[in-house]
């Protein structure tokens, strides 16, 4: 080791490559490596966490959060997020750090890691007290409420750790040995979201269990678009067809390549059992691969626009660019108009690029690796889809002030970018966001939650929202309906009288059925074949 060492040293020092740029920084590098594999305790840090121990509790993989940062990243984000309050000089912060470490290093692709440093900032904004340090909390949109890691003896930290972040996706698999009807019973039922089916290879109980990671990851996250489950491709082949429809079966990898590829099955919500739409690809597959996959399907029914919905659709990708065709208040006859000429323009855009390529020609990356979904936004109240009139959005305003009276704008979510449309056609689309042209593109117009319809918000929160927004005419009314509410609960209560029990009751839900987020919760208890979406056209 110190003759590789003594090698290296000579080969990347600074004195002998006046004119590297970059053997300063490689010479330190070697250094470390060097100091830290001559260390037992340093070397002992590494191998558990696969960095380099640091008396400052560096972490150059996990996302720092503020105050400033917090509700961006993590309360109104469709990942996992494992957060860790510390202070670099607490010993047990130092003891639980390689732990860490290594729990990124490992699951770093399925779950987000961030840590709030606490030394000059006491974290009072936080939803928990900090009474012990350091305090691991995982954050999900499933969660009502943050949940607390529970740090025991340091010999057992890692174990309970890995299962505190690997049991942060809810269990979608189902296990045809023991029940075989199970994809027959889920096909025929009715559901508030359409439903996407995944079957994936997997041999052992083991592999099964690893290989299905990212599949429930990628569920979990776009749970409020689609419902899922999981099954093995064999197991599948396996049934019966009275178990297992068979255009199911038709969509299905064949038995020979079981373990070599996965299918993804698209289902309309309301009791179909044949897939409306399938694909076969390549396994294993990584998370982009399947949101890929997914991004295709959303543009069957082409989904309401939210904040949520927003980060799942027309975020970018490390393997593809994504632009957004938002259509404003569109009537349900605009909708598949508007899809058709966005895939005509797609066709179009696509031949051009092959004959310029074919001629010779060069297109860039930028100009050619990109796609654009198709979604909607309602200004005004539409059912209970997400809507700027019944959602959280105070900051819309400034995008509608763009957008004057167009029908259709562009969103670059990435760069916070919008284009108005003012076209009747979207044939040109595709070439229009290529080149440019003709779009005049405003940027940094759009917040990530707080542009766009946040309907996450509980029922008190909407009414002091309300209240606050509300003209003077307005809050009188509501003043005196609070005074006839105090009055006939009185009356209620004193006089026992079931004709004032009934008029207060009256009266509270005329003042419910006025909110969107308690029509939203009442929807939730119904069951899906009531209120479950239909594929336009069927």
């Amino acid at each position: 080791m110190k003759r590789a060492y003594k090698t290296l040293a000579k080969r990347w020092h600074p004195d002998k490559n006046p004119n590297c740029t970059s053997c300063q920084e490689t010479f330190a590098k070697i250094a470390v490596a060097y100091e830290t594999l001559n260390d037992d305790e340093k070397r002992a840090a590494y191998d558990q966490s696969g960095d380099v121990a640091s008396s400052e509790l560096k972490s150059p993989r996990s996302v720092p959060l503020t105050r400033d940062n917090f509700d961006e990243l993590v309360t109104f984000s469709n990942d996992v997020w494992i957060v860790q309050i510390f202070k670099p000089d607490d010993g047990h912060c130092h003891q639980f750090h390689p732990f860490w470490e290594n729990q990124i290093q490992k699951h770093g692709h399925l779950v987000r890691f961030g840590r709030v440093d606490i030394t000059n900032d006491r974290g009072t904004w936080l939803p928990v007290k900090i009474r012990v340090l350091p305090l691991v909390l995982k954050f999900s949109k499933h969660l009502s409420s943050p949940e607390i890691f529970p740090i025991t003896a340091m010999h057992e930290t890692s174990q309970t750790l890995m299962k505190f972040v690997l049991t942060s996706f809810p269990n979608i698999g189902i296990v045809l040995d023991h029940d075989k009807q199970s994809v027959q019973r889920w096909l025929s039922g009715s559901s508030r979201r359409h439903k996407v089916l995944f079957a994936i290879p997997g041999r052992s109980e083991e592999e099964r269990y690893k290989s299905h990671l990212v599949p429930r990851k990628v569920a979990s996250s776009w749970s409020d678009i689609f419902e899922f489950r999981t099954a093995e491709t064999a197991a599948l082949h396996r049934l019966g067809n009275d178990m297992l429809p068979t255009k199911v079966r038709a969509a299905l990898p064949s038995p020979e390549n079981a373990t070599k590829q996965a299918a993804l099955l698209f289902f309309p919500a309301k009791r179909q059992t044949e897939p409306a739409a399938s694909a076969i690809f390549a396994w294993p597959a990584g998370e982009e691969e399947l949101v890929l996959q997914l991004l295709a399907l959303a543009e069957l029914f082409w989904p309401a626009l939210s904040a949520r919905s927003a980060e799942l659709l027309c975020k970018s990708l490390a393997v593809r660019r994504v632009y957004c065709l938002v259509l404003l208040d569109p009537p349900d006859s605009a909708i598949g108009k508007a899809a058709q000429e966005l895939k005509e323009s797609r066709a179009r855009y696509a031949d051009e690029v092959a004959e310029i390529r074919a001629s010779g020609g060069e297109v860039t990356e930028d100009e050619d690796n990109f796609i654009v979904p198709t979604l909607r936004l309602f200004r005004e109240p539409r059912g209970l889809h997400p809507s700027i009139a019944t959602c959280h959005a105070p900051k819309f305003a400034q995008v509608d002030k763009v957008l004057g009276n167009t029908k259709a704008f562009l969103m670059d979510w990435d760069t916070g970018r919008v284009a108005a449309l003012g076209v009747t056609s979207y044939r040109g689309v595709y070439p229009q966001i290529a080149y440019e042209d003709s779009l005049t593109w405003h940027d940094d117009l759009l917040h990530p939650f707080l542009s766009l319809p946040d309907c996450n918000e509980g029922m008190l929160e909407h009414m002091i929202r309300n209240l606050r927004a509300a003209p003077f005419w307005e809050m009188f009314v509501q003043l005196l309906t609070a005074l006839f509410f105090a009055e006939a609960a009185c009356k209620a209560a004193v006089e026992q009288s079931l004709r004032w029990c009934l008029g207060c009751a009256g009266l509270l839900m005329v003042v419910l059925l006025q909110s969107p987020p308690f029509l939203r919760w009442v929807v939730a208890l119904l069951p899906g074949a009531l209120v479950g979406p239909t594929l336009p056209g069927r």
